[in-house]
């Protein structure tokens, strides 16, 4: 059995009192604590810095898991970053981490953060304005989301790297209230989540070693599908396949 970290993204949270009956991943870590694994949601800054964030992540888990043992970390969006510049920066923790899995991870960037940072980006226009405002162009993720044409972090060798891309298509985007935005972040960089491009999600020349056909929010099993509605349903039960997919990713840890 493993022991694995679940890394958060931006706006989210780790494991916290405050939050009863509702977390990050939806369910994940109950699921995977249940077949065994040892499982920890740490919390770093919703809205802080890569640089911030990565150092949080890398004092929350030599505080919870000290000693020699190897680790894995799944991580969602920004939580990806964060992990990987545990890994390339804090090596007195990052040494350990063995295995990291990337769902939905903007490695080169998203164009919403673009537009959060220039008020004349075309996409601008489609994105809800209570994110604009959650996230405001001072906050200090934002510009280290902002697309780029290289990774900030670049592999570590003795690392398993794997990655997971997100792509509901139009039939669940139809009736989501980011289909506006999913369709032009399309005109500008092809197939989406409606967050994060499939281009920089992946990591070629490696092949994603799964396609789920969720939104940015679906992948840790709150979708927006249903003009919202799909989260509130979510709260009461995870979407069908939402566990599972998590479970077929620990599989392939244990493997």
């Amino acid at each position: 059995m493993a022991h694995i970290v679940l890394a958060h993204g931006i706006l989210g949270f780790g494991e916290t009192p405050f939050a009863i009956g509702i977390n990050y991943f939806n369910g994940v870590a109950k699921a995977l604590s249940e077949r065994g694994h040892s499982v920890f949601a740490p919390s770093v800054d919703p809205l802080g810095s890569l640089e911030r964030r990565s150092e949080q992540l890398a004092n929350a888990l030599a505080a919870q898991w000290p000693g020699e043992f190897e680790m894995a970390v799944i991580a969602h969006s920004m939580g990806g970053l964060d992990a990987r510049r545990v890994i390339n920066k804090h090596r007195f923790i990052g040494s350990r981490i063995k295995q990291l899995i990337t769902i939905a991870t903007p490695h080169l960037g998203s164009p919403v953060a673009d537009a959060v940072l220039d008020k004349t980006h075309s996409l601008r226009a489609a994105i809800p304005f209570w994110w604009i405002d959650a996230l405001g162009e001072n906050t200090g993720a934002i510009p280290d989301l902002a697309t780029r044409t290289v990774l900030q972090d670049p592999d570590c060798a003795g690392v398993h790297y794997m990655e997971v891309v997100c792509n509901p298509g139009s039939l669940v985007w139809n009736s989501s209230p980011f289909f506006a935005l999913s369709r032009a972040i399309g005109n500008l960089s092809g197939e989406n989540d409606g967050v994060v491009s499939r281009s920089s999600a992946c990591r070629p020349p490696r092949a994603p070693i799964a396609e789920w056909p969720v939104d940015h929010g679906g992948a840790i099993g709150w979708p927006t599908n249903s003009f919202g509605l799909g989260a509130v349903a979510a709260a009461v039960r995870p979407p069908e396949g939402h566990i599972e997919r998590y479970l077929a990713l620990a599989e392939r840890l244990n493997n």
